[in-house]
């Protein structure tokens, strides 16, 4: 990961002018202490997810819409958890006919596939969230693969906890408040793990979006829904997975 200043990154001398220089954003938690215990010499352990071997790459099915039968690029690294064809199935079964006219927001992107067939079922705009530079290059390359812009798809790089609310105002602004669908399909630890910026994140968008939006939430069949907050939610299990539906006010 390149060293070099994040564009979004918020200074002391824009503060006054950033409209959302005054919402709290809670601290990830410190790194940990271990590797200074750790006896010289000995090298530190990687993590297990990343000793995981990658599998074959393959290509995801739009299944709705202009594009319909294209293909977007899932490169095989297992960092990365593309939504299953038949949960997306159902997933747009719901939301489908509403996204036309839209602004569709994948804020933990992975393939992209989600903002990528929004634009193919209507959306007038989305936006692709993703803080690995190698998998928003990706995302890009699938989406001029078939003659979708950057205009059209953004795929914007970044921590989506920082990055997202701060675009979500000048896309408010940009589209003149029209609703919004917002897919919330984390990495599923990060519910559990990040669970107060994974609330903070929900409860800041639902502020931001315009009303009529609608917000949907991705987590496995373990995770409590009733403590997602600004409820009540729409929560339909789906196999192994819960999708959630809230419509903003």
């Amino acid at each position: 990961m390149s060293d070099s200043r994040d564009p979004f990154d918020s200074s002391d001398d824009d503060r006054e002018t950033n409209p959302l220089a005054n919402i709290p954003f809670r601290p990830k938690g410190a790194r940990s202490t271990m590797a200074s215990q750790r006896p010289p010499n000995k090298p530190a352990p990687v993590p297990s997810a990343k000793r995981l071997p990658k599998v074959k790459p393959s290509k995801l099915r739009i299944i709705g819409g202009d594009k319909r039968g294209r293909g977007v690029l899932y490169h095989g690294d297992r960092a990365t958890r593309p939504m299953k064809e038949s949960l997306r199935e159902a997933l747009f079964n719901i939301v489908g006919p509403s996204i036309k006219g839209r602004v569709a927001w994948d804020l933990f992107s992975g393939t992209g596939i989600l903002a990528i067939e929004s634009f193919s079922r209507g959306a007038v705009f989305a936006v692709a969230v993703e803080r690995s530079r190698t998998f928003a290059k990706t995302i890009r390359e699938s989406a001029a693969a078939i003659e979708i812009s950057e205009d059209q798809v953004e795929v914007l790089i970044g921590d989506s906890f920082r990055v997202s609310p701060k675009r979500m105002v000048t896309v408010r602004e940009q589209f003149l408040n029209m609703p919004w669908v917002v897919y919330f399909c984390p990495p599923y630890a990060l519910w559990t793990e990040q669970q107060e910026d994974m609330f903070e994140l929900l409860e800041t968008t639902a502020r931001i979006a315009p009303p009529g939006s609608l917000i949907v939430t991705e987590t496995d069949k373990f995770f409590d829904t009733e403590i997602l907050p600004l409820g009540p939610w729409d929560v339909r299990p789906k196999g192994n997975m819960t999708l959630s539906f809230l419509e903003t006010v």
